[in-house]
């Protein structure tokens, strides 16, 4: 019986991370253990990486946030036991993240996969996807027609174009490159504003006043972030849930704030599914399961066995845009297979 298992460790924060044998975790009560099949590399784990993203893990730990794979064993639970032996998608927030052969999740913390989705297609099925989801149930509380979003040509970027278009919002997508102008077009996109134009504001103020979007989602902080709240109408609400440009929220005025009912808050999925009563995360379960080959499909760029991780977090992190970088764990047995079948 095997007792060891390859994963991605990392010692402590901003510290490297390697791949190496560790002893495989057991379940406790209410969780399970996944034979991992496929993990994502995502923004927020480059982050926890790096030390700036905000978890319970303790030092040492295996890293990775969501992932897809086979539920092999049930530490307790009534949840737990009905999920052995099912494919399932999963988000894990414990010490053995998804990065490993094995890994323990929360078994409310699973959605078990309907038979038509492959185990690679499903484990991204977390962290954009549901995050899309609930920020259209922002908008939708905000009762506004349409809404602001930045790193409009991320995964997340072009999930939102597709869901939120199809549910009567619209989006006004910046971006900071015209190469990605034709990739958004194709999602459906009509409305694309280029942050590096010099009047980038001007612009902006102009379809503000035609849609009166009051919802601005930022993915990247910095200066970026107050001078598109400073166009937008009075009783606007900034939800920062990323900081790619790895600066501060910078530039907001002070006058937008006091005597505009202008707002700059965060956006945690974690936390805002805490808000959520079991029913209402069932139901929003229920409605990701049914449009992740659709609306809520993920692009994958480039997938790499455990053992090529530092490879495959160099190239996501040069090429974002073009899709996600998959971790397996079979991946070398499966091209020298292939090999030898030639």
């Amino acid at each position: 019986m095997q007792i060891s298992m390859r994963a991605v460790v990392l010692e402590g924060p901003g510290q490297e991370a390697v791949v190496k044998e560790i002893p495989i975790p057991t379940p406790q009560s209410g969780q399970v253990l996944i034979k991992v099949d496929s993990a994502p590399i995502n923004p927020s784990d480059i982050a926890f990486l790096h030390g700036a993203y905000s978890s319970g893990k303790q030092f040492p730990c295996v890293p990775g946030f969501e992932g897809s794979g086979t539920v092999i064993a049930n530490g307790g639970g009534i949840m737990g036991w009905r999920l052995v032996g099912k494919r399932v998608a999963f988000y894990s927030q414990s010490q053995f993240g998804t990065y490993g052969e094995y890994s323990v999740a929360d078994a409310l913390g699973c959605l078990e996969l309907d038979n038509d989705i492959t185990l690679q297609e499903a484990c991204c099925s977390f962290v954009n996807p549901l995050t899309v989801i609930s920020m259209l149930e922002v908008a939708k509380e905000h009762k506004t027609q349409a809404v602001v979003h930045t790193a409009a040509a991320s995964q997340l970027g072009r999930m939102m174009i597709r869901h939120f278009q199809a549910n009567g919002v619209r989006v006004i997508n910046i971006i900071r490159r015209d190469a990605q102008v034709d990739m958004l077009k194709k999602e459906g996109a009509d409305i694309i504003l280029n942050s590096s134009d010099s009047d980038f504001q001007e612009k902006l103020k102009n379809v503000l006043q035609t849609l009166r979007a009051t919802v601005f989602f930022d993915a990247l902080g910095g200066e970026l972030t107050g001078k598109i709240l400073e166009v937008m109408p009075n009783h606007s609400t900034c939800y920062v849930y990323g900081g790619l440009s790895l600066k501060p929220v910078g530039n907001v005025s002070i006058m937008d704030l006091i005597f505009k009912d202008k707002k700059v808050v965060g956006f945690w999925l974690t936390q805002y599914l805490k808000t959520k009563n079991i029913i209402s995360q069932a139901l929003l379960l229920n409605q990701l399961k049914g449009l992740l080959k659709t609306n809520l499909k993920t692009i994958v760029a480039k997938t790499v066995d455990v053992s090529e991780f530092k490879e495959g977090l160099e190239f996501y992190k040069k090429n974002m845009s073009e899709g996600k970088v998959l971790i397996r764990f079979d991946q070398k047995q499966q091209q020298q297979q292939q090999l030898q079948q030639q």
